[in-house]
């Protein structure tokens, strides 16, 4: 396109090749020839392409230097042609190779201006001009190729977690991503653990998705990319300094594997998420060119990213479920297990009255509406897990005291809930730990110290709500010769809500100090 435009750009001025116009018409001719024969060989043949980069390139510095001298240097209009080779430096390799293309170039440029530098036509102002511009532009292009290796290719990593869903197999929807980024109609994905000789994985053929699987690793070298052509065994990989490496494909791939997965001519990218790693294989592509080979390198690394992603979500959502099951364990310890081994308390002393001769019916009545005021609780524990919101202290130590009087009754003990209420609030979470912390502070007194006599004191210290629960019962052995041992149904659910907890217990008293913040986010 250059060569033709200068063309027609002699042309409309032919002073510019008045002195050599033969030379000049051949040169410009000649590359255009070139530039087609080019073109036609390399259209669909990336190896060829990759084979003749070396050599196009230095051709495109002598046809740059050759059409300047041809013309008047100092004014001459195809300088432009220098700006050729140092994009195809930049694009193909890096700033070192664009360097050393600019470099040369204008070496060769102030080469030319000093051989005709006698002629009554040169210009040294013009030729300074124009070498300085050569300078600045080279610099510009050697800064594009330098951050060149910034560029991504292929942005669908920024967009995992909005198209990531978690009701879909991470496998077909990650091979599905990169496929589309390659416009390639087939592809497979596969992963092995480490040590595993094993990979398996999913292949998808013409949007139809099966299984796939492979006893042997699919490239016999540690190469983050390749292109590959197994019917004409060639592989095309980069090496670290950025130059072509060209090697017969059976060195390096599995060809046997390949042609079991219909993959004839494509590219394999490394793979790796977590413990990991495997091969991206995408094949039936129409536009396969050298350029593929940065493609599939952020491929490969957005195909591992979209695993990790999965299986981080996963491990999220596990320990989600762990924790609810816990949490929901303990409340049903606490709430309906704890009111059940209180009932059994209450029915067996109505056995021993019954026993004696006593009168049970009132006992039975006083059961019956505990069981019912137990499950209208329960209604209000479930109602109260549906909703979000905060209550007043007030609201919240009314219904302890409530709670209190019916454990009262429950264990047969004197419990009551003194409280300094002062407006604060607390999240509905922290009313229903208060809860079960009472229930189960309560129903520790009576069963393991035998209290008849319990204290609850409820207050706002510090943005912290404090609870001491307060008995006259025989209290808690020590650990280990030393302090009393916690109860650890207490102090799991304390540690839930990031509260703190501390006994004091002695025969005839025992002391359960329980602080929790208030934020909603400690006590969620």
């Amino acid at each position: 396109m250059l060569a033709l435009l200068f063309l027609v750009s002699i042309s409309l001025d032919s002073s510019q090749a008045a002195a050599t116009p033969l030379l000049t018409y051949g040169l410009l001719l000649s590359y255009v020839a070139y530039a087609l024969a080019i073109a036609a060989l390399t259209w669909r043949d990336w190896w060829l392409d990759a084979r003749l980069a070396v050599a196009t390139h230095f051709l495109d510095m002598i046809a740059f230097t050759a059409i300047v001298l041809a013309t008047n240097p100092d004014t001459s209009p195809f300088f432009l042609f220098f700006i050729l080779p140092l994009l195809s430096a930049a694009i193909r390799w890096g700033w070192r190779e664009t360097a050393l293309t600019a470099t040369v170039l204008i070496l060769f440029y102030l080469a030319g201006g000093l051989l005709v530098s006698g002629s009554a036509a040169f210009e040294m102002q013009r030729f300074v001009i124009r070498s300085g511009h050569l300078v600045i532009l080279s610099a510009v292009l050697i800064w594009f190729g330098i951050h060149q290796q910034f560029t991504r290719l292929f942005s669908g990593v920024d967009e995992l977690e909005r198209r990531f869903g978690r009701d879909e197999d991470p496998f077909p929807h990650a091979l599905n991503v990169a496929m589309k980024a390659a416009r390639a109609r087939s592809g497979a994905l596969l992963l092995g653990c480490a040590g595993d000789r094993r990979f398996a994985g999913v292949r998808i053929v013409d949007g139809a998705a099966s299984p796939a699987g492979t006893d042997m690793p699919l490239m016999r070298e540690a190469l983050p990319v390749l292109l590959f052509d197994v019917g004409k065994d060639r592989a095309l990989a980069t090496r670290a300094h950025g130059w072509y490496r060209f090697s017969p494909a059976a060195t390096l791939l599995d060809r046997d594997a390949l042609l079991a997965f219909g993959a004839d001519q494509g590219l394999v990218a490394e793979v790796r998420s977590g413990t990991r790693h495997g091969w991206l294989v995408l094949w039936d592509m129409a536009e396969l060119s050298v350029d593929f080979l940065e493609l599939g390198l952020e491929l490969g690394r957005a195909a591992g990213a979209m695993l990790d992603q999965d299986a981080m979500l996963s491990a999220i959502e596990e320990g989600a479920a762990a924790g609810t099951r816990l949490s929901l364990a303990r409340d049903v310890h606490d709430s309906i297990v704890q009111f059940l081994a209180g009932a059994a308390f209450r029915v067996e002393a109505v056995m021993r009255v019954s026993r004696d001769g006593g009168q049970v019916e009132s006992d039975l009545k006083e059961l019956k509406r505990l069981l019912i005021e137990e499950q209208s609780e329960i209604r209000a524990f479930v109602s109260a897990l549906r909703r979000d919101r905060e209550l007043e202290l007030t609201e919240a130590v009314d219904e302890l005291r409530t709670l209190a009087r019916r454990l009262g009754r429950q264990w047969s003990v004197d419990c009551r809930v003194d409280a300094r209420e002062d407006g604060a609030s607390i999240p509905i979470r922290l009313q229903l730990d208060l809860q079960q912390l009472l229930r189960e502070a309560v129903a520790n007194a009576v069963r393991h110290g035998r209290a008849s006599r319990i204290r609850v004191d409820v207050g706002i210290v510090d943005d912290s709500l404090r609870l001491k629960v307060t008995d006259n019962g025989s209290g808690f052995a020590p650990c280990d010769g030393g302090s009393p041992a916690d109860p650890w149904s207490l102090k799991e659910r304390v540690d839930r809500a990031h509260g703190s907890l501390s006994v004091e217990s002695e025969p005839g008293s025992t002391n359960l100090v329980i602080t929790l913040p208030l934020t909603n986010g400690a006590a969620a």
